[in-house]
């Protein structure tokens, strides 16, 4: 087995392509957050996600790199492009599930759905009560 090294590099997204594939380089490119890795005369990049806990703090960021984001809050993955790209399809509905009614949040939120073992709710903030939507019937053969 040969003693192969690692070469360790710190650059810029603009100076990555000037840098020949080399088996062994780990290279940093934190304006982008990547790291790269050539392996078998390739180069292969992984980007790391930021994690934010609401919109807000996402929104509120000053300067974002480029690269995904994650805001825990709504569930939703972005993407920095010198613009907020959405990367979540905007057709996805959440769904939170309960055993029982009891079990979901004291408040729900529109735009969730909400099942139990009994069927599937959502939420009505004009009555701020969970509507029921379907329920689980249970069917039994006739004998």
């Amino acid at each position: 087995m040969a003693n192969a090294k690692a070469k360790l590099y710190y650059t810029k997204s603009q100076y990555l392509s000037s840098l020949p594939i080399e088996n062994g380089n780990i290279i940093f490119v934190p304006d982008i957050n990547t790291v790269c890795l050539d392996m078998s005369s390739e180069r292969f990049s992984y980007q790391t996600i930021k994690t934010f806990d609401t919109e807000e703090d996402r929104e509120l960021m000053p300067f974002p790199n480029e690269g995904f984001y994650y805001v825990t809050e709504t569930n939703i993955l972005w993407r920095w492009d010198n613009d907020w790209i959405k990367v979540t399809p905007s057709n996805l509905t959440p769904v939170i599930y309960g055993e029982t009614e009891d079990e979901l949040p004291e408040e729900g939120q529109p735009g969730v759905l909400y099942y139990t073992d009994n069927g599937v709710y959502n939420w009505k903030n004009n009555i701020r009560d969970y509507n029921m939507i379907a329920n689980a019937n249970k069917w039994q053969d006739i004998s």
